[in-house]
């Protein structure tokens, strides 16, 4: 299963139809303390820095191109008592997107988007550490409040392609409750009492892979990272355009994978692998709590 961050924003926040607000910029720090290690006793720790923007460009009453930038940095760590046994190992991923959103009629729409990613160690870095994928996500709204989500995401990883078809709905059960799904990317029932605070529980889940060149490994390899959380979250306005948002989770089923450059899957259509026959390796890190603090800078629409 694909979980990207630009979809999550676009799923929750796109534009028109009765959105009252978009996300276009967010900086945020995810932490997972003192997980375990397959096979030792030692704990380690894992730290991601995200800060992501999307530009729209109005180009006509039905037309809005995006512009969307984001860097993130993973950092797995850990250390014994003494310091005499010490691991720090970084990856990162830098993302450009360019897109469309086009508005049919009063009540679909459909967004268009090409995305190119550098996931890298900066170990031997060459064109090989690049990626390319693209997505299609269409709405529809049935009335004031509900409105249906599908599409298609893809994307050239390094253990194979990826497929992930896309389906879901933003359903507004009342002035206080909203539950908003794209399967199998996430789910948010979110409660809202007054304008200024939210809270919540969402289901997050995230693949992508990273080139890495570990001396210690003497070859090419890559890095498959699949991380999915359920958490609990709150948000409260800060000011005009700021917002805070905290979330406290655990993961599920969620494995950092090394594998040699060679070892691929024929495809993958959403969580199912098709033809894999990689050989078995150990997870960097095991499941564990995850903690995550984020500043939003929100637009209203209306």
């Amino acid at each position: 299963m694909k979980l990207f961050y630009f979809i999550l924003a676009l799923s929750f926040s796109t534009f028109g139809f009765s959105q009252k607000s978009i996300d276009l910029a967010n900086v945020y720090w995810r932490t997972s303390p003192a997980n375990s290690i397959e096979g030792s006793d030692l704990k380690r720790n894992f730290n991601m820095y995200v800060a992501d923007a999307k530009l729209p460009i109005v180009l006509s009453d039905d037309n809005v191109a995006i512009v969307g930038l984001e860097y993130q940095q993973n950092d797995i760590s850990y250390a014994d008592s003494d310091w005499k046994d010490y691991f720090r190992y970084q990856f990162a991923s830098s993302t450009l997107q360019l897109g469309l959103e086009h508005k049919w009629n009063d009540r679909s729409k459909m967004l268009f988007m090409t995305m190119g990613r550098l996931n890298t160690d900066y170990g031997n870095l060459n064109s090989n550490h690049f990626q390319l994928g693209g997505l299609f996500l269409g709405t529809t709204e049935k009335n004031e409040n509900f409105s249906w989500k599908y599409g298609c995401y893809y994307n050239g990883e390094f253990f194979g392609p990826m497929v992930v078809p896309l389906f879901g709905f933003d359903w507004k059960i009342s002035d206080k409750w909203r539950l908003k799904t794209v399967i199998p990317v996430n789910l948010e029932l979110a409660y809202q009492p007054v304008d200024h605070l939210r809270a919540g529980l969402r289901f997050d889940g995230v693949n992508g892979s990273f080139r890495s060149a570990l001396a210690s490994f003497n070859q090419d390899m890559y890095i498959d990272k699949a991380d999915n959380n359920i958490w609990l979250f709150g948000e409260k306005k800060l000011g005009k355009f700021l917002w805070i948002h905290a979330k406290a989770g655990h993961s599920i089923l969620r494995k950092y994978r090394f594998y040699q450059d060679n070892e691929k899957l024929a495809l993958k259509i959403g969580p199912v692998n098709i033809l894999d026959d990689r050989s078995t390796s150990f997870s960097l890190i095991e499941n564990g709590w995850s903690f995550e603090l984020r500043l939003i800078f929100r637009m209203p629409l209306t």
